[in-house]
Protein backbone atom coordinates (compact mmCIF):
# COMPACT_ATOMS: atom_id res chain seq x y z
CA UNK A 1 0.00 0.00 0.00
CA UNK A 2 3.33 2.14 0.69
CA UNK A 3 4.60 1.61 -2.56
CA UNK A 4 1.27 1.88 -4.78
CA UNK A 5 0.86 5.67 -2.62
CA UNK A 6 4.40 6.61 -3.46
CA UNK A 7 4.11 5.75 -7.03
CA UNK A 8 0.77 8.23 -7.26
CA UNK A 9 2.45 11.01 -5.34
CA UNK A 10 5.31 10.72 -7.92
CA UNK A 11 3.19 11.00 -11.01
CA UNK A 12 1.46 13.88 -10.12
CA UNK A 13 4.60 15.58 -9.08
CA UNK A 14 6.12 14.55 -12.44
CA UNK A 15 2.59 16.30 -14.04
CA UNK A 16 2.89 19.39 -12.66
CA UNK A 17 6.58 20.04 -13.39
CA UNK A 18 5.63 19.41 -16.97
CA UNK A 19 6.85 15.90 -17.85
CA UNK A 20 4.93 14.27 -20.65
CA UNK A 21 2.75 11.55 -20.29
CA UNK A 22 4.99 9.44 -21.75
CA UNK A 23 7.93 10.22 -19.23
CA UNK A 24 5.30 9.60 -16.70
CA UNK A 25 4.62 6.04 -17.97
CA UNK A 26 8.36 5.26 -17.74
CA UNK A 27 8.43 6.63 -14.69
CA UNK A 28 5.49 4.43 -13.53
CA UNK A 29 6.61 1.28 -15.16
CA UNK A 30 9.87 1.76 -12.94
CA UNK A 31 8.27 2.31 -9.88
CA UNK A 32 5.67 -0.27 -10.25
CA UNK A 33 9.17 -3.05 -11.41
CA UNK A 34 10.43 -1.38 -7.26
CA UNK A 35 7.44 -2.89 -6.30
CA UNK A 36 8.02 -6.42 -7.95
CA UNK A 37 11.22 -6.47 -6.77
CA UNK A 38 10.62 -5.03 -3.12
CA UNK A 39 7.30 -8.00 -3.23
CA UNK A 40 9.94 -10.86 -3.84
CA UNK A 41 12.23 -9.69 -1.15
CA UNK A 42 10.19 -9.58 1.32
CA UNK A 43 8.90 -13.24 0.03
CA UNK A 44 12.27 -14.04 0.08
CA UNK A 45 12.95 -13.25 3.85
CA UNK A 46 10.53 -15.48 4.65
CA UNK A 47 11.78 -18.37 2.84
CA UNK A 48 14.41 -20.77 3.81
CA UNK A 49 16.73 -23.17 1.96
CA UNK A 50 16.97 -26.66 3.74
CA UNK A 51 19.10 -29.69 2.87
CA UNK A 52 18.37 -32.98 4.35
CA UNK A 53 19.85 -36.42 4.11
CA UNK A 54 17.41 -39.03 3.14
CA UNK A 55 18.65 -42.58 4.22
CA UNK A 56 15.34 -45.28 3.80
CA UNK A 57 12.60 -43.63 2.16
CA UNK A 58 13.14 -43.51 -1.98
CA UNK A 59 13.55 -39.37 -3.17
CA UNK A 60 11.23 -39.30 -5.82
CA UNK A 61 8.13 -40.81 -4.10
CA UNK A 62 9.21 -38.55 -1.45
CA UNK A 63 9.89 -35.73 -3.33
CA UNK A 64 6.31 -36.35 -4.45
CA UNK A 65 4.70 -36.73 -1.38
CA UNK A 66 5.87 -33.61 -0.29
CA UNK A 67 4.89 -31.51 -3.41
CA UNK A 68 1.57 -33.27 -2.68
CA UNK A 69 1.33 -32.00 0.89
CA UNK A 70 2.88 -29.15 1.48
CA UNK A 71 1.91 -27.28 -1.71
CA UNK A 72 5.29 -27.21 -2.78
CA UNK A 73 6.12 -26.45 -6.32
CA UNK A 74 7.77 -29.87 -7.44
CA UNK A 75 10.53 -27.76 -9.67
CA UNK A 76 11.64 -25.82 -5.73
CA UNK A 77 12.65 -29.18 -4.42
CA UNK A 78 15.67 -30.52 -5.86
CA UNK A 79 17.39 -33.88 -5.67
CA UNK A 80 21.09 -35.06 -5.22
CA UNK A 81 21.39 -38.79 -5.84
CA UNK A 82 25.11 -39.13 -5.39
CA UNK A 83 24.53 -38.03 -1.65
CA UNK A 84 20.93 -39.53 -1.63
CA UNK A 85 19.81 -35.78 -0.55
CA UNK A 86 16.96 -33.41 -0.93
CA UNK A 87 17.74 -29.96 -1.31
CA UNK A 88 14.24 -27.78 -0.16
CA UNK A 89 13.25 -24.15 -0.33
CA UNK A 90 10.26 -23.35 1.35
CA UNK A 91 8.35 -21.07 3.70
CA UNK A 92 9.78 -20.66 6.83
CA UNK A 93 6.59 -21.60 8.78
CA UNK A 94 6.50 -24.83 7.16
CA UNK A 95 9.61 -26.45 7.32
CA UNK A 96 9.44 -27.81 10.75
CA UNK A 97 6.38 -29.42 10.02
CA UNK A 98 8.25 -30.94 6.73
CA UNK A 99 10.91 -31.96 8.38
CA UNK A 100 8.79 -33.72 11.35
CA UNK A 101 7.18 -35.58 8.42
CA UNK A 102 10.38 -37.03 6.81
CA UNK A 103 11.49 -37.82 10.04
CA UNK A 104 8.67 -40.01 10.56
CA UNK A 105 8.93 -41.49 7.00
CA UNK A 106 12.42 -41.96 6.77
CA UNK A 107 12.69 -45.10 9.06
CA UNK A 108 13.69 -48.89 7.85
CA UNK A 109 11.27 -50.99 6.85
CA UNK A 110 10.36 -53.58 9.42
CA UNK A 111 9.13 -56.14 6.53
CA UNK A 112 12.48 -55.74 4.80
CA UNK A 113 14.78 -55.43 7.93
CA UNK A 114 13.33 -58.97 8.79
CA UNK A 115 13.19 -60.73 5.58
CA UNK A 116 17.19 -59.32 4.83
CA UNK A 117 18.01 -60.51 8.40
CA UNK A 118 16.28 -63.89 9.03
CA UNK A 119 19.04 -66.35 7.77
CA UNK A 120 17.13 -68.90 8.76
CA UNK A 121 13.51 -70.54 8.83
CA UNK A 122 11.44 -72.97 10.45
CA UNK A 123 9.13 -75.00 8.40
CA UNK A 124 6.25 -77.15 10.01
CA UNK A 125 5.37 -79.63 6.39
CA UNK A 126 2.02 -81.69 6.87
CA UNK A 127 0.32 -84.15 4.25
CA UNK A 128 -2.92 -84.93 5.10
CA UNK A 129 -5.06 -87.31 2.91
CA UNK A 130 -8.43 -88.34 2.76
CA UNK A 131 -9.16 -92.33 4.43
CA UNK A 132 -9.91 -95.39 2.62
CA UNK A 133 -13.50 -94.97 2.87
CA UNK A 134 -14.43 -98.57 2.07
CA UNK A 135 -14.23 -101.05 4.97
CA UNK A 136 -14.17 -103.66 2.67
CA UNK A 137 -11.81 -103.42 0.47
CA UNK A 138 -8.16 -101.89 1.38
CA UNK A 139 -5.46 -101.44 -1.45
CA UNK A 140 -2.63 -103.81 -1.54
CA UNK A 141 0.63 -104.26 -3.28
CA UNK A 142 1.78 -107.76 -3.63
CA UNK A 143 5.07 -109.60 -4.73
CA UNK A 144 4.52 -113.40 -5.71
CA UNK A 145 6.68 -115.76 -6.29
CA UNK A 146 5.83 -119.04 -8.47
CA UNK A 147 7.85 -122.32 -9.63
CA UNK A 148 4.62 -123.02 -11.62
CA UNK A 149 4.39 -121.56 -15.65
CA UNK A 150 1.12 -119.92 -14.80
CA UNK A 151 0.32 -117.49 -17.98
CA UNK A 152 -2.19 -114.10 -17.95
CA UNK A 153 -5.27 -115.91 -18.35
CA UNK A 154 -4.50 -118.92 -16.01
CA UNK A 155 -3.72 -116.13 -13.22
CA UNK A 156 -6.73 -113.89 -14.25
CA UNK A 157 -8.76 -117.02 -13.01
CA UNK A 158 -7.13 -117.51 -10.01
CA UNK A 159 -7.46 -113.86 -8.60
CA UNK A 160 -11.40 -114.49 -9.15
CA UNK A 161 -12.44 -113.43 -5.96
CA UNK A 162 -15.85 -111.59 -4.60
CA UNK A 163 -13.00 -110.08 -1.32
CA UNK A 164 -10.73 -109.20 -4.29
CA UNK A 165 -9.65 -106.21 -7.19
CA UNK A 166 -6.97 -106.28 -9.26
CA UNK A 167 -6.05 -102.86 -10.80
CA UNK A 168 -2.78 -103.79 -12.52
CA UNK A 169 -0.65 -106.77 -13.16
CA UNK A 170 3.17 -107.83 -14.49
CA UNK A 171 4.50 -111.52 -14.72
CA UNK A 172 8.53 -111.64 -14.85
CA UNK A 173 9.96 -114.45 -16.23
CA UNK A 174 12.82 -114.54 -13.70
CA UNK A 175 14.67 -117.73 -15.15
CA UNK A 176 12.87 -121.14 -16.58
CA UNK A 177 11.88 -122.83 -13.05
CA UNK A 178 10.50 -119.47 -11.15
CA UNK A 179 8.64 -116.47 -12.14
CA UNK A 180 7.54 -113.41 -10.13
CA UNK A 181 4.13 -111.65 -9.94
CA UNK A 182 3.48 -108.16 -9.26
CA UNK A 183 -0.02 -106.99 -8.70
CA UNK A 184 -2.28 -103.91 -7.19
CA UNK A 185 -5.50 -103.85 -6.62
CA UNK A 186 -8.19 -103.65 -3.28
CA UNK A 187 -8.61 -106.68 -1.24
CA UNK A 188 -10.77 -107.09 1.81
CA UNK A 189 -7.92 -109.33 4.03
CA UNK A 190 -4.89 -111.18 4.02
CA UNK A 191 -7.16 -114.19 3.67
CA UNK A 192 -8.32 -112.75 -0.13
CA UNK A 193 -4.98 -112.86 -0.50
CA UNK A 194 -4.25 -116.25 0.60
CA UNK A 195 -6.56 -118.10 -1.64
CA UNK A 196 -4.82 -117.01 -4.21
CA UNK A 197 -1.54 -118.53 -3.35
CA UNK A 198 -4.40 -121.81 -2.79
CA UNK A 199 -4.78 -121.42 -6.73
CA UNK A 200 -1.81 -121.19 -8.47
CA UNK A 201 0.86 -124.32 -7.49
CA UNK A 202 4.15 -123.89 -6.02
CA UNK A 203 3.85 -120.42 -4.58
CA UNK A 204 4.22 -117.92 -2.21
CA UNK A 205 3.96 -114.27 -1.07
CA UNK A 206 7.17 -112.36 -0.95
CA UNK A 207 5.96 -109.12 -0.28
CA UNK A 208 2.84 -107.44 0.92
CA UNK A 209 2.20 -104.03 1.45
CA UNK A 210 -1.01 -102.19 2.70
CA UNK A 211 -2.10 -98.22 1.57
CA UNK A 212 -3.32 -98.21 5.80
CA UNK A 213 0.25 -98.85 6.70
CA UNK A 214 0.87 -95.14 5.77
CA UNK A 215 -0.93 -94.06 8.36
CA UNK A 216 2.34 -94.06 11.32
CA UNK A 217 2.62 -90.58 11.67
CA UNK A 218 -1.70 -90.59 13.38
CA UNK A 219 0.58 -91.29 16.48
CA UNK A 220 2.86 -88.16 16.96
CA UNK A 221 0.95 -85.72 18.63
CA UNK A 222 2.21 -82.65 16.60
CA UNK A 223 1.70 -83.94 13.63
CA UNK A 224 -2.49 -84.21 14.00
CA UNK A 225 -4.51 -82.50 12.19
CA UNK A 226 -6.25 -80.84 15.42
CA UNK A 227 -2.93 -78.73 16.26
CA UNK A 228 -3.58 -76.61 13.41
CA UNK A 229 -5.37 -73.14 13.89
CA UNK A 230 -9.31 -73.46 13.51
CA UNK A 231 -9.26 -71.11 10.37
CA UNK A 232 -7.24 -73.16 8.62
CA UNK A 233 -8.24 -76.72 9.42
CA UNK A 234 -11.58 -75.30 7.60
CA UNK A 235 -10.31 -74.38 4.89
CA UNK A 236 -8.78 -77.52 4.44
CA UNK A 237 -11.97 -79.44 4.66
CA UNK A 238 -13.34 -77.31 2.29
CA UNK A 239 -11.46 -79.82 -0.06
CA UNK A 240 -11.12 -83.00 1.50
CA UNK A 241 -14.06 -83.13 3.67
CA UNK A 242 -13.90 -83.44 7.53
CA UNK A 243 -12.20 -87.56 7.21
CA UNK A 244 -8.71 -86.49 7.38
CA UNK A 245 -5.78 -88.44 8.80
CA UNK A 246 -2.25 -87.41 9.00
CA UNK A 247 -0.19 -89.67 6.47
CA UNK A 248 3.42 -87.27 6.59
CA UNK A 249 4.97 -84.58 9.03
CA UNK A 250 8.16 -82.83 9.28
CA UNK A 251 10.18 -80.03 10.51
CA UNK A 252 12.83 -78.15 11.05
CA UNK A 253 14.87 -75.03 10.17
CA UNK A 254 16.44 -74.37 6.70
CA UNK A 255 18.94 -71.12 6.22
CA UNK A 256 17.26 -68.76 3.49
CA UNK A 257 18.52 -69.21 0.82
CA UNK A 258 18.87 -73.04 0.90
CA UNK A 259 17.34 -76.36 1.15
CA UNK A 260 16.72 -79.48 2.15
CA UNK A 261 16.20 -83.12 1.95
CA UNK A 262 14.62 -85.35 4.45
CA UNK A 263 12.09 -88.04 4.63
CA UNK A 264 8.12 -87.16 5.56
CA UNK A 265 6.16 -90.33 6.16
CA UNK A 266 6.72 -92.80 3.89
CA UNK A 267 7.90 -90.28 1.29
CA UNK A 268 11.03 -88.22 0.81
CA UNK A 269 10.93 -84.47 1.02
CA UNK A 270 13.21 -82.36 -1.26
CA UNK A 271 13.05 -78.40 -0.81
CA UNK A 272 15.36 -75.33 -1.79
CA UNK A 273 13.87 -72.09 -0.98
CA UNK A 274 14.72 -68.47 -2.09
CA UNK A 275 14.16 -64.96 -1.75
CA UNK A 276 11.82 -63.09 -4.31
CA UNK A 277 12.71 -59.61 -3.97
CA UNK A 278 9.90 -56.72 -4.97
CA UNK A 279 10.14 -52.83 -5.79
CA UNK A 280 8.00 -52.52 -2.44
CA UNK A 281 10.24 -54.38 0.27
CA UNK A 282 6.80 -55.23 1.94
CA UNK A 283 5.79 -57.63 -1.07
CA UNK A 284 8.69 -59.49 -0.45
CA UNK A 285 8.17 -63.21 -1.03
CA UNK A 286 9.53 -66.62 -0.41
CA UNK A 287 9.90 -68.55 -3.59
CA UNK A 288 9.66 -72.34 -2.82
CA UNK A 289 10.53 -75.24 -5.21
CA UNK A 290 8.99 -78.34 -3.67
CA UNK A 291 9.06 -82.12 -4.73
CA UNK A 292 7.88 -85.23 -2.68
CA UNK A 293 9.31 -88.50 -4.13
CA UNK A 294 7.94 -91.70 -3.94
CA UNK A 295 10.60 -94.54 -2.41
CA UNK A 296 11.57 -97.65 -1.40
CA UNK A 297 8.59 -99.33 -3.91
CA UNK A 298 9.69 -103.34 -4.63
CA UNK A 299 12.60 -103.31 -7.66
CA UNK A 300 9.90 -105.77 -9.31
CA UNK A 301 7.15 -102.87 -9.67
CA UNK A 302 7.35 -101.39 -13.08
CA UNK A 303 7.42 -98.01 -14.17
CA UNK A 304 3.19 -98.04 -15.01
CA UNK A 305 3.04 -99.72 -11.66
CA UNK A 306 4.93 -97.22 -9.54
CA UNK A 307 4.51 -92.99 -9.64
CA UNK A 308 8.24 -91.04 -8.23
CA UNK A 309 6.83 -88.02 -7.99
CA UNK A 310 3.82 -87.46 -5.75
CA UNK A 311 4.20 -83.48 -5.96
CA UNK A 312 6.70 -81.56 -7.83
CA UNK A 313 5.59 -77.17 -7.89
CA UNK A 314 7.30 -73.91 -7.24
CA UNK A 315 5.02 -72.02 -4.93
CA UNK A 316 5.23 -68.31 -4.06
CA UNK A 317 4.75 -67.54 -0.21
CA UNK A 318 4.97 -64.97 2.69
CA UNK A 319 7.02 -66.07 6.28
CA UNK A 320 4.25 -66.69 8.59
CA UNK A 321 1.39 -67.48 6.25
CA UNK A 322 0.75 -71.05 5.29
CA UNK A 323 0.91 -72.37 1.85
CA UNK A 324 -1.62 -75.43 0.72
CA UNK A 325 -0.36 -77.61 -2.12
CA UNK A 326 -2.89 -80.18 -3.32
CA UNK A 327 -2.85 -83.37 -4.94
CA UNK A 328 -3.77 -87.05 -6.43
CA UNK A 329 -1.78 -89.57 -6.73
CA UNK A 330 -1.86 -92.98 -7.29
CA UNK A 331 -2.01 -95.61 -4.23
CA UNK A 332 -1.56 -99.24 -5.36
CA UNK A 333 -4.33 -98.85 -8.37
CA UNK A 334 -6.41 -96.10 -6.58
CA UNK A 335 -6.37 -93.06 -6.59
CA UNK A 336 -5.75 -90.66 -3.29
CA UNK A 337 -6.78 -87.11 -2.70
CA UNK A 338 -4.45 -85.40 -0.51
CA UNK A 339 -2.93 -81.77 0.37
CA UNK A 340 0.49 -80.37 1.75
CA UNK A 341 0.04 -77.69 4.51
CA UNK A 342 3.76 -75.67 4.54
CA UNK A 343 4.46 -73.40 7.86
CA UNK A 344 7.25 -70.88 6.97
CA UNK A 345 7.66 -69.04 10.48
CA UNK A 346 10.61 -66.64 11.93
CA UNK A 347 13.05 -68.56 13.83
CA UNK A 348 11.78 -66.17 16.41
CA UNK A 349 7.89 -65.39 16.20
CA UNK A 350 6.23 -68.40 14.59
CA UNK A 351 2.84 -67.27 13.65
CA UNK A 352 -0.49 -68.50 14.10
CA UNK A 353 -1.75 -67.03 11.04
CA UNK A 354 -4.45 -68.48 9.01
CA UNK A 355 -4.42 -67.04 5.64
CA UNK A 356 -3.28 -69.21 3.14
CA UNK A 357 -2.79 -69.14 -0.22
CA UNK A 358 -3.65 -72.46 -2.23
CA UNK A 359 -2.72 -73.91 -5.50
CA UNK A 360 -4.91 -77.41 -6.73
Amino acid sequence: MKIRTFSIITMGILLAAGTSWAQVQASSSNARSVSRDLGQLLADEQAVTQIITVQYYPLEDLRDLISNVFRIDRAVIHIDERSNRLIIRTEKEKLQDLLNLIKQLDVPDVVSAETTAMQTLVYRVYMFEIPVTSQDLKPFFMNLQTSSQITSGGFLDAVTDRDLQISGFQVINDDEEKRTIVMQGKAASGESLKRIVEKIPQSQIMELKWDDEETFTKDIEAARYSRLPEPLRKHIQTFLGESIRTVGYWFGAVSLPGETNAPIGPWRLEMRTETERRSNPRENTLRLDIKVLQQGMSPYMSPYMREKEIISNSIEGRIGKPIIVGYNRESYGTRKMGAMVILPEAETAPSNDSGATTLY
